[in-house]
C-alpha cells in the first residue's frame, strides 16, 4: 500500500477512536435531566435513546480495538494491502450495527422490566460491556446468532418453491488457502503457520 494511503488510513483509525470516545463520554447517562453539551451545541436525549446510542458506540469501540490492532500489526510489518481497505473503513460500522441488534434483542426480551422507568433499571456499564464485546468479537457474535436462529426457525422438511433461484454446487476450498479469513491478522497467522 502506498505510504500516503497508509498514513491516511492511520489518520482515520486515530480519528475514529477520538470521535467514538468523545461521544461515549458525552452520552454517558450520569444525569439525564440536563441537556448534553456537545462542541456543536446542546441536545436533550431521553434515557432510552441514550442507551441505544451508547450500545452502538460501544460496539464501534469494540470493533475499533480489533481494527486498530490489525492496522498496527500490518502497517508495522509493511504488509498492509489495499484490498483490505474496505475492511478497515467498515469495521466500526459493522460493530455498531451488530451491537445494536444484540442490545435490542436482549432489551426486548431478556432485560425487559416494563413500565416507563425501565431504562433507569438498566446499567449503562452492562450495556457498554456487552455491546463492546459484541463489536470486538463480531465474527463470533454473528456465528452465534446464526446458530440460534437456525435452531429456532428450523423447518422439518425443505420447502420447494416455484421459480426458486438455482443453487450453485459447492466448490472445494482453494488449494492455495486464499480467502475466508476473518481479518488480515488471521491471514498472516495462517501464512506464518505454513512456513
Amino acid at each position: 500500500m502506498p505510504s500516503p494511503v497508509k498514513y491516511l488510513l492511520g489518520a482515520y483509525v486515530m480519528a475514529m477512536f477520538v470521535a467514538v470516545f468523545y461521544l461515549i463520554v458525552k452520552l454517558w447517562p450520569l444525569n439525564t435531566a440536563q441537556p448534553i453539551v456537545f462542541f456543536w451545541g446542546q441536545a436533550q436525549i431521553p434515557e432510552e435513546i441514550r442507551l441505544m446510542i451508547l450500545a452502538a458506540l460501544a460496539g464501534a469501540l469494540g470493533a475499533y480495538i480489533h481494527l486498530a490492532t490489525s492496522f498496527a500489526d500490518f502497517a508495522g510489518n509493511d504488509a498492509l494491502t489495499a484490498s483490505w481497505g474496505w475492511w478497515y473503513l467498515l469495521r466500526p460500522f459493522i460493530g455498531m450495527s451488530l451491537a445494536e441488534v444484540v442490545y435490542l434483542s436482549l432489551r426486548g426480551g431478556l432485560l425487559s422490566t416494563g413500565g416507563n422507568g425501565a431504562a433507569g433499571a438498566i446499567s449503562p456499564y452492562g450495556v457498554a460491556a456487552v455491546a463492546s464485546l459484541t463489536g470486538l468479537f463480531s465474527k463470533q457474535a454473528t456465528d452465534k446468532l446464526r446458530e440460534v436462529f437456525e435452531t429456532l426457525f428450523r423447518t422439518q422438511e425443505k420447502v420447494e418453491r416455484r421459480d426458486a433461484l438455482p443453487t450453485a454446487p459447492a466448490s472445494p476450498p482453494p488449494a492455495s488457502g486464499a480467502g475466508g479469513e476473518a481479518s488480515p491478522a488471521a491471514a498472516a497467522a495462517r501464512a506464518g503457520q505454513r512456513s
